[in-house]
């Protein structure tokens, strides 16, 4: 396919990388210098100009293009450049937008706006973010299968029971999988003899219900009760749709905004949370004022006072504490110092974008460990290379970094073993790394 991207930050850069060896794709952007390091390290090319503009698009390749994706940082300029582009010919449109009222708008519309695919990061960040909160013990959690199977992170810490163990011994969860293993940033698939250590970041995949007493055995923290005490420190988009989803499933959080216009909308939008106007910049009052009695503790401001308040919190002694990191280049600090949850808004994105794109293919991706592996899920069909192999067999013909997580078959998951036969129709949950994704998708 031939693909243009708009935007070269940080969702653009790593969609169009991940990309670039099986697509055409171009890169667009105003700053040269991001269009210039990105066409030096990646098989794409690249044009400096402003994506709203059709001579910009029509220099791009428009006219040729299967999808035009506008990730820029203006949810304006993202609308402006689709509808550019389905003015002029009728590619697949894909828009990343901050503006949950916009997302909603759009909806409305019945999908208008010149935008096939709109995906709102705020919204998919806070879904995200609530999901791995309730799941004790995850650095992050994604479903996929319509509910059926679920992919999560977990840090093994040296008193987590299975650390010492073998793969083999450890293996007591009959719907799990255990997909990989993450050790001093390097990716590593594991086999039984695998010896699970401490500060490995393990990936598993397996039902909700298995996943989720996986958590309980090897997390050290309780799961969140309902009465328990959530303050979020911001109450932008980002913190109203962490707060309102946390109402969905039973809780009253409490939410700080500095802003005394922002905190009258935030009271008459949300239901059971509590609405108070403090200024979470200050950290050392915010820390006295509303830290003190907190069970867990969500930072939605700038990365910095994320940070200071995190590392306060656990100074307080809160239970949990969860992160909303914007710059990559600072999330191995957050998660070298043993913060619980550290959220990358432009990896989940990223994702979705890829998921969308794929669509023909696998039905959902999700990106992990900041874009080193990838979690698809893929309708086996008779051309696939799985169809009527065994998991053993499809290993033989597939590279070592891939692992089949889960088999879907008829709604219902069965745990894959090597003599797994996968059938026509069935649903595959796999998990691969990034670096061989797009030699493995062609052939699933």
């Amino acid at each position: 396919m031939r693909i243009l991207i708009v935007g070269a930050g940080d969702v653009g850069t790593n969609i169009a990388h991940d990309l670039a060896d099986s697509h055409a794709v171009t890169v667009i952007d105003r700053d040269s210098e991001r269009v210039d390091s990105l066409t030096a390290d990646a098989a794409l090319a690249g044009v400096v100009g402003d994506g709203r503009s059709v001579g910009t698009l029509d220099e791009a390749g428009l006219s040729e293009a299967d999808i035009v994706v506008a990730s820029t940082d203006s949810d304006a300029a993202n609308v402006m450049v689709c509808n550019a582009a389905k003015e002029a010919t009728d590619p697949h449109t894909i828009a990343r937008v901050k503006d949950v009222g916009l997302y909603r708008a759009w909806q409305s519309f019945d999908k208008g706006l010149g935008v096939d695919a709109m995906l709102c990061i705020d919204l998919l960040a806070a879904q995200s973010l609530v999901r791995s909160v309730v799941l004790p013990g995850a650095k992050a959690v994604d479903m996929f299968a319509d509910g059926a199977a679920e992919v999560a992170e977990f840090d093994i810490g040296a008193e987590t029971p299975i650390s010492g163990q073998s793969v083999a011994e450890a293996d007591q969860y009959p719907s799990v999988t255990f997909a990989a293993i993450i050790r001093d940033g390097e990716l590593l698939i594991p086999n039984g003899e695998t010896v699970i250590k401490a500060d490995d970041c393990l990936v598993v995949i397996g039902s909700t219900h298995g996943v989720s007493r996986f958590a309980k055995d090897v997390s050290d923290r309780p799961t969140l009760q309902p009465d328990d005490d959530i303050v979020i420190a911001g109450g932008d988009s980002l913190g109203y749709n962490v707060a309102r989803l946390f109402e969905d499933r039973g809780f009253a959080p409490e939410v700080i905004e500095h802003d005394p216009e922002r905190v009258s909308q935030l009271a008459n939008q949300l239901g059971t949370s509590t609405v108070v106007e403090a200024d979470a910049t200050d950290v050392d009052g915010f820390a006295r004022d509303h830290l003190a009695e907190a069970d867990l503790l969500v930072g939605t401001v700038d990365d910095d006072t994320n940070y200071l308040l995190a590392k306060l919190a656990r100074e307080l002694g809160v239970e949990q504490t969860v992160e909303v990191v914007d710059n990559r280049d600072v999330i191995d600090l957050f998660e070298s110092t043993g913060l619980d949850v550290v959220v990358h808004p432009q990896d989940i994105v990223a994702g979705e974008i890829l998921q969308t794109i794929y669509e023909g293919g696998p039905e959902k991706v999700a990106v992990l460990e900041h874009d080193e592996a990838e979690v698809l899920e893929i309708e086996v069909d008779e051309e696939s290379l799985l169809a009527g192999s065994t998991i053993q067999g499809a290993d033989t013909e597939l590279p070592q970094e891939f692992v089949v997580g889960a088999v879907i078959r008829g709604g219902t998951l069965r745990t894959p073993r090597g003599g797994t036969v996968i059938q026509t129709g069935d649903r595959v949950i796999v998990f691969m790394a990034t670096a061989v994704a797009d030699e493995i998708s062609a052939q699933l």
